[in-house]
C-alpha cells in the first residue's frame, strides 16, 4: 500500500496546470487551496505565467526547489498520463486527478489511458485518488485541493465553531459531486466533518483502502460512503470486520439496485456494480448502516456521531413532547421502524406526573403540554422520560424555531446530550434555524425534520449494536 499521509496530510503542494482565472475550474481550485490556514507549501504548475495569485510559477514539477508530497492534476486528459511519470519521476508520492476522460468512456481510448495510469501509479507507489474526482478536503489540516462549490462558495465556516478537534466524520465517494453534497448538506446539519475524499475512476486508491488507513489513523469516528461499485469484496468484507470490531460505523449508500443505475454508474466512473442483492446481504452482514436518499443519510450520520458511545440496550423508545399529535405520529412511525413505545414504568411515571397539569400524559408518548414545558422545560422532561427503566432511548418533540429559547436550559441539555447514558435524537416540528441546530449539536443532540428519518435512525443504532 502507498503512503496515504502523502496524499491527505501533504506538507508541500504542486498544481498543475493552475490557473489565475479563478472563473475556471482550475482557477477555482487554486483560490481555494490558497484561501485558508493551509500550512503547507503550495506551487503552481503552468508554462503560461510567472506568478498564480502571487505565488511564483514553475514550469514542470522537477522545477520546483523541493520535492512535494502531492501533485494536483488539472490538465487535458491526453496529458495526464505522462505528466503523473514525470511527477513520479521527480519523487512524488501522491495526486489527486481531478480530469475526466478515462475508463468512464467505454468503448473508447479513455480506457487505455486509465490502463497506462494505473501502470505508471504501481511503478512508482504513489497514492493516486482519481481520475474523474473532485479532489478532496482535510478540515483539520485545511488541505483543500477541490474546486467543488460546496467548499469555493460554503456560507459557513468549514467546521462547526463548537467542535474544537478538527471533524471525525469521514466521507469517502465514488462520485465527487455526491460526495460534497453530503458534506453540504451535512455541514448546516453542524456534523463535523474531518474529510471529504473523492475516488472517481479509482485508478489507483480504491474507498476501502482509504476506509482501511483512516481506520488505522483513529481520528475518524463515523465513515460515510457512496459507492458506485465494490472492486475488490475480499478488501471489503476485511476492512468492514475491522470497522465493526473497531467501534466505528460505516454508513453507506450503494446504487445499482436497478438497471438504468447500473448503466450510469458504468457511464460515470467505468464501475460494474455486481449484484444488488448480494451488495447488500454482505453489507448488512458486516455491520454497515445502508441508507437510500441523501437526506437519511446526513441524519443517521448525524444519529450515529452523537450517539457513538452510547447505542441503545434495546427498541424501547420514550417519546417527550409538548404535543399529543406530534406524540402520535412519531409513535406510529417507531411502529413502522420495528420499535417499541411501551407504558413507562410506575416510578417514571411518578416523577413526571408531579409536573404535568391534569390534562397531561405520563404514559408514554408524554404529553408534557406546553404549560410543563414552559414550566420545566425540554431538557428536563426528555431526561424524566429516558430515566423510566424500560425505556432505552428517547426521541424529544419540540418547536427550534428559537434559539434564546433552550439557553436558558442549556445545563439541562447537556446533560441529556453529551452526559446522558442513553441514545436520544430530537423532531423539530418548525423549521429549525441554524443558531437552533449548532445549539443542539454542541449539546450533543442530532435535531432533525423529518419524523421517519428520527424514528429510523434509532432503529439503525439499534441494528448496529445487535
Amino acid at each position: 500500500m502507498p503512503d496515504i499521509s502523502k496524499l491527505l496530510s501533504a506538507k508541500s503542494v504542486a498544481v498543475v496546470g493552475a490557473s489565475p482565472d479563478n472563473k475556471r475550474l482550475r482557477g477555482i481550485l487554486f483560490e481555494v487551496l490558497c484561501r485558508g490556514d493551509y500550512a503547507g507549501r503550495i506551487y503552481p504548475v503552468t508554462p503560461s505565467h510567472d506568478e498564480v495569485m502571487g505565488h511564483k510559477a514553475y514550469k514542470t514539477v522537477a522545477d520546483i526547489p523541493e520535492t512535494v508530497d502531492l501533485a494536483v492534476l488539472a490538465i487535458p486528459a491526453n496529458a495526464v498520463v505522462a505528466e503523473l511519470e514525470r511527477c513520479g519521476a521527480a519523487g512524488v508520492k501522491a495526486a489527486a486527478i481531478v480530469t475526466s476522460g478515462f475508463a468512464e468512456q467505454a468503448g473508447s481510448e479513455g480506457e487505455a489511458m486509465q490502463r497506462d495510469l494505473s501502470a505508471v501509479i504501481a511503478k512508482y507507489d504513489m497514492a493516486v485518488t482519481g481520475p474523474n474526482s473532485l479532489g478532496f478536503v482535510n478540515f483539520a489540516e485545511e488541505l483543500s485541493p477541490t474546486f467543488s462549490p460546496a467548499i469555493a462558495r460554503a456560507s459557513l465556516p468549514l467546521l462547526p465553531e463548537w467542535h474544537e478537534e478538527g471533524g471525525r466524520v469521514a466521507v469517502i465517494a465514488q462520485s465527487g459531486a455526491i460526495g460534497f453534497g453530503i458534506y453540504d448538506r451535512g455541514r448546516l446539519r453542524e456534523i463535523p466533518f474531518r474529510y471529504v475524499i473523492t475516488t472517481g475512476n479509482e485508478a489507483g486508491l480504491r474507498a476501502f483502502d482509504i476506509v482501511d488507513y483512516l481506520l488505522d489513523d483513529g481520528e475518524t469516528e463515523v465513515f460515510v460512503l457512496f459507492l458506485e461499485d465494490i472492486r475488490d469484496g475480499a478488501q471489503f468484507r476485511r476492512v468492514a470486520a475491522k470497522a465493526l470490531a473497531a467501534g466505528k460505523p460505516i454508513l453507506a449508500v450503494k446504487i445499482g439496485r436497478s438497471e438504468a443505475a447500473q448503466e450510469s454508474a458504468a457511464s460515470h466512473t467505468g464501475a460494474m456494480v455486481g449484484s444488488d442483492r448480494v451488495n447488500r446481504a454482505v453489507m448488512e452482514a458486516h455491520g454497515v448502516t445502508i441508507c437510500e436518499d441523501l437526506d437519511q443519510l446526513v441524519d443517521y450520520t448525524a444519529a450515529f456521531y452523537h450517539n457513538r458511545t452510547k447505542l441503545p440496550r434495546g427498541r424501547r423508545i420514550g417519546i417527550s413532547a409538548g404535543t399529543g399529535g406530534g406524540g402520535g405520529w412519531i409513535a406510529d412511525q417507531c411502529d413502522v421502524f420495528g420499535l417499541e413505545v411501551p407504558v413507562l414504568d410506575d416510578a417514571a411515571r411518578k416523577v413526571i406526573d408531579a409536573v404535568l397539569p391534569e390534562y397531561g400524559s405520563s404514559r408514554n408518548p408524554v404529553d408534557g403540554t406546553a404549560q410543563a414545558i414552559g414550566d420545566i422545560g425540554n431538557a428536563a422532561l426528555a431526561h424524566m422520560t429516558s430515566q423510566a427503566e424500560n425505556i432505552d432511548a428517547t426521541i424529544m418533540i419540540c418547536s427550534a424555531r428559537a434559539a434564546y429559547r433552550f439557553e436558558k436550559e442549556r445545563d439541562s441539555f447537556l446533560h441529556l446530550g453529551r452526559d446522558g447514558d442513553k441514545p436520544t435524537v430530537t423532531w423539530t416540528y418548525t423549521w429549525p434555524t441554524q443558531e437552533t441546530i449548532a445549539f443542539f449539536a454542541s449539546a450533543g443532540i442530532p435535531l432533525f425534520t423529518d419524523t421517519a428519518n428520527a424514528a429510523g435512525a434509532l432503529a439503525a443504532l439499534a441494528t448496529y449494536r445487535e
